[in-house]
């Protein structure tokens, strides 16, 4: 019967533990423009405050894109990373590059780093073309 006091106490101590850890994450991919137009897109963040304080993001070196078995395309390289908010709040990465971008398929490796972690995330980027894009 000691035995299952102590099981008992140990599964209580385990319940009390929080189910969730803090750590910053991404989520949904957002593209806000077409082929042929420099790239406009944001990924949800979630992440707490003191996360988002130190948090920064960049294209991940290519040594991830070889482990992904990712070829790192030339495009990439422009691609600028910021972390901001959107007018409700909600914490966003957002790409854009100076160049436009004429391959309909991307597929990208991130990274992000803050004081306590880092995460490498792979995208796939699609962009579809309109005809506002030929108008530009």
């Amino acid at each position: 019967m000691n035995m299952t006091f102590r099981a008992r106490i140990l599964a209580a101590a385990i319940a009390a533990l929080p189910l969730t850890v803090d750590a910053a994450g991404l989520g949904r991919l957002s593209v806000m423009s077409a082929l042929g137009q420099p790239l406009r897109a944001e990924v949800e963040l979630s992440a707490t405050r003191e996360e988002l304080s130190s948090l920064s993001a960049r294209l991940a070196p290519p040594d991830a894109f070889k482990q992904a078995g990712i070829e790192y395309a030339p495009a990439l390289s422009s691609l600028k990373f910021k972390v901001d908010r959107r007018p409700n709040g909600q914490p966003v990465l957002k790409i854009s590059s100076d160049r436009p971008i004429n391959d309909p398929y991307l597929d990208v490796v991130f990274e992000l780093n803050w004081a306590n972690g880092r995460l490498v995330r792979e995208y796939t980027v699609c962009l579809l073309y309109t005809s506002d894009a030929a108008d530009e």
